[in-house]
Order: structure tokens, then C-alpha cells, then sequence
């Protein structure tokens, strides 16, 4: 699979890069390097569908990552292709107020390495920071360490939510951080596009590789924390488009409107702990009319023992079309149980099992129970 833009990403890292060097020479730079990576192995152990060929897909099958392409196929013995992934993480510090945040990617799923953070950051006082570069959009409530399978309880974020063409942005963003009386907060703004060379979500829908860009993205997110609860609440728009091989390599005129809300609300309450997320996109074709509105949405239950922490959780995707003959919606639901077994602070081992249920009104993937494992670490 070809991702020539992941080449295309290191200009951010040399734009970021072009401002740091104005920092004054005597200055005491300091760095810091850290990593993460997951081990996951999966299989498709039983399932149904109408039709087996699905695009290029032997289905049943079962999508573990739209942003990066990965499926587990019905014929495929156990695979550690599609979720296995290692990453490094570089801090330069070139004042107390100046850094450089770089982040880089490898997976089995491509092969490939990719840039997934390269940004300056500058704290213009204690609350408010201005960073400029590449960074993911901050779309979930995972978002920022959606690829660090350690900081999460799941085996990977339920697909229902966490998928769409792009998942970074090049831009800038302006955050704030305060506390008011027993309520901590976090306001972040930001702006900037993404074009997404041969995007691997494309690949799972169509035979033909298409480039996928978002441009004008601009958007907010808000989070409110007090002792046990936490919420967060995102808008984001865009205008999206695609390229129109194989006819053409330019992008499709006029690009679709993109509106996404989304919903966070989590309680731990030490032992016992809640996660939910809800998630609406509305997408508007501007040439024929056409709307698609996909509300998604997650409720999770978790409870600490010791090392060990089961958790249950249910999530729903369920596409709705103005026009069923241009557009046939996408729907289904995921369930899934996890059993986490944390080794110590920096590793743990997971194994989780999803039965997913395909409701499209069209022949998708078909339904599936799958089961994976995996080993999450930090360094």
C-alpha cells in the first residue's frame, strides 16, 4: 500500500523546526526520548455474511483500524500484522517556555513509517500555550494517545467511533488550562488540512486508491474535570473531498461539508468505572443535496482487582441517508469484553473478544466474533 504523504509529513518537522532555531544559542536545551508499542495478534473465529467477496476482502471480517487499513479476514490464520505498532517520542526543550514535540510511527499493518506529531509549542503565560505543526485531530476523547494501547483499558478504541480518513492535521492550535474552584479545565482551539495520499479508509470501501483531503478544519474541544468525573465536549468542520481515479487525480468539486459534535462523560470511582463517548457527523454533498448524518456512540463498565480489570462495553454506529439510492448507510453495533493484566507500571497484557453485528443496508463486512490478544508497553 503506497503512503507516499507519509514521506510528505517531514516538511512539518523541518517548518517546526525553522522557528526553534531563532531560539538564542546560549540558551540550555534539554531533551527527553520515550516509547510505546503493541504486540496484538487477531483472528475472525466465526461469523456470517450475504457476500463473502467484500471489495478485496474474504469476509466475515472484522475492521480493527479504519485510519490505517487494518482487517482481520475470515481465511486468515492468527495475524499480528494489522494492530502491532511501535512508536518514539522526542522532547526538546529549548526554554521553560519554548519545545518541540515530535512523534513517529511504525505498523505492521504498511510497513512504513509515518510522522504523527511534529509541533512547537510556546507558553505565553502559565495558562495559555500556542503550538504550531503537526498534530492529531482532537476529535476523541483518546485522540492524542489513540496509538498508546498502554493508556487505555480496550485492546484498541471501539471502531464504531474512533475512524474516519484523517486523524492529524497540520495547523495550529491555542490551549488554556485553569482551575476554578474544584473543577479543572481545558479549552483548546485550533485550525489547519490534511490530504491523506492513497488513505487507507478509502482502500476498505473501494478497489481503486483515492487521496482524501480535509480542508479548513477548524474546531474546539472543552474539558471539565472534579475529583471522579470528567467531561468533554468537541465541534469540528470541515470541508472534505476525494480524488476521482480512475478518471481523474483531481480532487472532487464542490467538497463535501463536514460537521462532527462529540460527547465524553467518564466517572471512576476508584474500583468501579464508567467510560462513554458520543459522536455525530454530519457530512453534506453540496453537488446533489445529498446528507448523511452518523451518529455513533459507546457505553463502557470496568472494574479494578489487583492487576487485573475486566470491562464490558457496547458501541453503535448507525448511518442515516436523505437519499437511499445515492447512498446506502452504513450500520452496526460492537460488543466487546476485555481482560486487562497489568505486569507492572510500564507493560500489561490484554485479551478481548467483539462480536459485531452488521445492520448496513447494503453488503458490508457481515457479522463477526473475533478475538485478539495482546502486549502493550511503554519505555
Amino acid at each position: 500500500m503506497k503512503r507516499s504523504n507519509k514521506i510528505s509529513f517531514l516538511r512539518s518537522a523541518f517548518v517546526v523546526f525553522g522557528f526553534a532555531v531563532v531560539t538564542p544559542l546560549h540558551a540550555e536545551i534539554s531533551y527527553s526520548f520515550n516509547g510505546f508499542g503493541t504486540i496484538a495478534a487477531g483472528k475472525v473465529l466465526s461469523g456470517d455474511v450475504t457476500e463473502t467477496d467484500y471489495v478485496s476482502y474474504q469476509c466475515p471480517c472484522f475492521i480493527t483500524d479504519y485510519n490505517n487499513g487494518g482487517i482481520y479476514q475470515k481465511n486468515d490464520s492468527w495475524s499480528f500484522k494489522e494492530e502491532s505498532r511501535l512508536g518514539a517520542q522526542l522532547n526538546v526543550n529549548f526554554t521553560d517556555k519554548l519545545s518541540l514535540v515530535t512523534q513517529v510511527m511504525a505498523r505492521a499493518v504498511d510497513s512504513e513509517l509515518s510522522l504523527e506529531w511534529a509541533f512547537l509549542s510556546y507558553d505565553i503565560t502559565d495558562k495559555l500555550t500556542i503550538q504550531a505543526g503537526r498534530k492529531r485531530i482532537p476529535l476523541y476523547y483518546y485522540s492524542e494517545f489513540q496509538d498508546v494501547g498502554f493508556a487505555y483499558i480496550w485492546l484498541r478504541p471501539p471502531q464504531t467511533l474512533y475512524g474516519w480518513e484523517a486523524s492529524n492535521y497540520n495547523g495550529a492550535n491555542l490551549r488554556y488550562t485553569d482551575n476554578y474552584s474544584d473543577w479543572s479545565i481545558t479549552a483548546n482551539v485550533y485550525a489547519g488540512a490534511e490530504t491523506v495520499d492513497d488513505a487507507p479508509y478509502n482502500d476498505l470501501y473501494d478497489t481503486v486508491s483515492q487521496d482524501s483531503k480535509w480542508d479548513k478544519i477548524r474546531g474546539f474541544d472543552v474539558e471539565l474535570t472534579r475529583d471522579w468525573f470528567t467531561a468533554r465536549f468537541i465541534y469540528m468542520m470541515s470541508e472534505n473531498s476525494t480524488t476521482e481515479r480512475p478518471d481523474s487525480n483531481a480532487f472532487y468539486s464542490p467538497p463535501t461539508d463536514q460537521t462532527v459534535m462529540g460527547l465524553s462523560l467518564n466517572a471512576d470511582f476508584g474500583d468501579w468505572f464508567i467510560l462513554s463517548e458520543m459522536n455525530l457527523n454530519k457530512r453534506e454533498d453540496k453537488a446533489d443535496g445529498l446528507v448523511i448524518r452518523s451518529p455513533a456512540s459507546m457505553l463502557g463498565v470496568g472494574y479494578r482487582h489487583g492487576n487485573w480489570t475486566p470491562f464490558i462495553s457496547w458501541s453503535r454506529f448507525w448511518d442515516k441517508s436523505n437519499n437511499l439510492e445515492l447512498y446506502e448507510p452504513e450500520r452496526f453495533t460492537d460488543t466487546s469484553f476485555t481482560l486487562r493484566y497489568d505486569m507492572n507500571n510500564s507493560s500489561s497484557i490484554k485479551a478481548q473478544i467483539n462480536r459485531f453485528n452488521d445492520r448496513s443496508l447494503y453488503d458490508f463486512v457481515g457479522n463477526s466474533t473475533v478475538a485478539a490478544l495482546s502486549y502493550d508497553f511503554i519505555f
